[in-house]
Formats: C-alpha cells, sequence, structure tokens
C-alpha cells in the first residue's frame, strides 16, 4: 500500500477499545462506564437523553467500538442530542453576556466619571475580553451548533465522525513537551504573584524606553515571555498552550513545538521593539501565536493529517485572537503577536514541503539536536526569569 492510500493516524480503529460480545448493542461513557442494549432503538434512547458523553458505541455490524457518528441509525438521536446541547449552551451564553455586558457598562461608566477614556482603560478592556471570550462567541458558537444540528444527515456525519475520531486520538497522544512549558509558565506565574507585578516587569520583561535610550537588553527578549500581566493573560495562555501545543507535538513531534515557540517568540519580541519601543511587553502570546500559524500552514501542506472541520477550528481561534487584540488593543501587544504568528507560519512552508502523504513526518537526528537545544534555551531563561524576579 503506497503512502498517498494510507490512512492518517486518527481514522485507525485502534483508537477505540473491542466490544464486548456479552450484548449486541451498547455505549461507553467518557467516563469509561458502559451501558448495554438489545436493539439499536434502546442505544439511540440512550444517545440522545443520556447525562454522560457518549464517548463510542458498538452494533453487531461493528468490528468494534466506534463513534456514535459512524451509526447512520443514529442520525436522529444525535440530531436531538446536538440540538439540546446547543439550547443548553445558548442559554448560559445568553446569561453570560447580559452579566458581562453589566460588567462592561459599569466599567464605561467609573471611566466616564472619572474623566476618563474608555480606550485608555484596562478595566474597560478586559470586560470587553471577558464579553467576547464568555459571551458573544459561545452564543456565536451554540447558534451554529443548532443550525448545524438541524442540518444533519449521513453525508454530514462523515466529517462529524470524523472530527470525533481525531479528537479522541490526540487526547490519546503523549505530550510531555507540551506540559514542560505549561510547568515553565507555572513556575514562573508562581514568581509573579510572590513578587508585584511592576517589579516583576522591570525585572524580566520588555521595558518601554524614550527613543533617545539603548536598545533592549537582548536576554530581555527570552525572559519576557515567562512573565504576564494580568492573571486572564496568563491563563488564555496556558489554556491556549495547552491544546495548540499538544496538537503540534503529535501532528509534527517535539522539536519542532520547541523550535517555533522559541522562535516566534523571539520574532514577536523583537517586533515589539522595532515597533512600539516605549511599551513595555510581557507574555508568552507570540509564542502561542507563531503556534497556531504553524498549524495553519502545516496543516493545509498535509491535508490528509488532519479532518477538514478540525482545521476550520484553527481559523475561528485566529479570528478570535484578532477580535481580541482589537478590543484590547491599548494594553495588548499586537505586534507580537503578528510576529509571532509570521514567524510561525514561514516556518511551516520553509521546513515542511507539501505532502499528499496521512503520514506524520518523522523528527531526524538534527530535528532532535536543535529541538533539545530549544528546550534548554527556554528552561533556561524561564528560570532566569524567576531568578530576577525574586532578586528584584
Amino acid at each position: 500500500m503506497t503512502e498517498t492510500f494510507e490512512q492518517p493516524a486518527w481514522a485507525s480503529p485502534d483508537i477505540y477499545p473491542e466490544k464486548p460480545e456479552s450484548s449486541p448493542y451498547g455505549a461507553l461513557s467518557r467516563k469509561g462506564r458502559r451501558c448495554q442494549f438489545e436493539s439499536l432503538e434502546a442505544l439511540g434512547v440512550h444517545v440522545r437523553s443520556s447525562r454522560e458523553s457518549v464517548e463510542a458505541v458498538w452494533t453487531p455490524q461493528s468490528g468494534g467500538m466506534v463513534p456514535p457518528e459512524a451509526v447512520k441509525g443514529l442520525v436522529e438521536p444525535l440530531r436531538q442530542r446536538f440540538v439540546d446541547l446547543a439550547e443548553s449552551d445558548a442559554s448560559d451564553a445568553r446569561r453570560n453576556t447580559l452579566v458581562f455586558s453589566l460588567l462592561l457598562l459599569w466599567a464605561l461608566y467609573a471611566n466616564l466619571a472619572n474623566g476618563t477614556l474608555p480606550t485608555e482603560s484596562v478595566g474597560v478592556g478586559l470586560a470587553g475580553i471577558l464579553l467576547i471570550i464568555l459571551g458573544l462567541v459561545p452564543w456565536y458558537d451554540a447558534w451554529r451548533n443548532r443550525r448545524s444540528a438541524w442540518e444533519l444527515n449521513e453525508e454530514r456525519l462523515v466529517g462529524e465522525e470524523h472530527e470525533a475520531r481525531f479528537e479522541r486520538w490526540l487526547s490519546r497522544q503523549r505530550s510531555p513537551l507540551t506540559w514542560i512549558l505549561i510547568g515553565l509558565l507555572l513556575v514562573s506565574g508562581a514568581a509573579q504573584i510572590w513578587v508585584e507585578l511592576e517589579a516583576s516587569v522591570e525585572a524580566a520583561g520588555l521595558v518601554g524606553r524614550d527613543k533617545g535610550d539603548k536598545g533592549v537588553e537582548a536576554w530581555r527578549l527570552f525572559t519576557a515571555p515567562f512573565l504576564h500581566g494580568h492573571p486572564l493573560h496568563w491563563a488564555l495562555n496556558v489554556a491556549g498552550l495547552w491544546y495548540i501545543g499538544r496538537r503540534v507535538e503529535a501532528l509534527a513531534s517535539w522539536p519542532h513545538l520547541a523550535l517555533v515557540f522559541l522562535v516566534a517568540m523571539v520574532v514577536g519580541g523583537v517586533a515589539t521593539v522595532q515597533f512600539i519601543p516605549e511599551k513595555s511587553s510581557v507574555g508568552a502570546s507570540g509564542g502561542l501565536l507563531g503556534l497556531l500559524g504553524f498549524l495553519l500552514v502545516f496543516e493545509t501542506l498535509h491535508a490528509r493529517l488532519v479532518p477538514r472541520p478540525t482545521r476550520r477550528r484553527l481559523c475561528a481561534a485566529l479570528v478570535l485572537t484578532f477580535l481580541i487584540g482589537f478590543v484590547g488593543y491599548s494594553f495588548i501587544d499586537n505586534y507580537a503577536h503578528g510576529g509571532g504568528l509570521v514567524a510561525g507560519m514561514l516556518y511551516a512552508a520553509i521546513v515542511f514541503p507539501k505532502s499528499r502523504s496521512a503520514r506524520r513526518p518523522r523528527a531526524n537526528r538534527m530535528d532532535l539536536i536543535f529541538g533539545g537545544g530549544s528546550l534548554a534555551v527556554l528552561a533556561v531563561f524561564a528560570l532566569l526569569a524567576v531568578k530576577l524576579m525574586l532578586a528584584s
């Protein structure tokens, strides 16, 4: 069998357990609980109304357990379940939209009462970002999911099946480097809690300077990404790294995760120093946007590695990033975001040529050497940032 016709790793039946022989139909919850049934109708009722998420099912026709989206006879129960979930998500989103709209209005009122321009207020910007992330975007997602659920048919079910298989496969991949990077952010975040924010930025961040001042110390380009300006800033970066980092590590191997993150965070810092030298800057967003840009290009050049519906989520993440950057432009370093994004995209375009193969690229000796070196650099400067903050 040639590479062109091989199945991608996420399409392998081995990612699901073998089915038991004790009953013809059954379901496996995400927590591992098994429910057995004697008919497809009974299985459909369970899929439709179960409080637990149904991870897999089995039927007499299936060779093993499969995602429920793989069983054509479950189209109607799945449609109803997806509609119910979308309605529940929409209800939560409406509540969050109301709460954070009131918070935004209060922040605007407080700034106007103090004679401060809303565009210069961090509080107004944060309230706007929370409104977008926890209210408007979930509301839009719920509306889109509800519409998609009503349009569900056997043809569309194939795409849902592929996405379910990919997400399960991704969740089962080992991602030690991603957790190491998150660990470095945890350590540096703990140090920032111990030290005042302003003091930590002065110690290890990219400090703003006047035009007549000398250039920024080069080492700050490596330490600043491990600092953050706000707990929300830190939480968003950690959450993004958890998903995007695991995806890069699973598809392109860990050396390229380390290399892209390092290159993108430095390029993002250089962009900041070049275009807004008077402003201080911290955060791993440049490196994170580099990983996102890498995936956007890498998955386009290796389209068979990832199902199409899952690739579209990356575009949605990019649009959300631009929207947040627009709302919080007064305190968000969009130059670091843009520099990191471009660096990651160029890295993928240069290092990984277009391929029709379903095989994931393997790391060679040079990849391992440069990836290991990049990891060492990241660890050294993360610990240096912690040392400088604690000594300040």
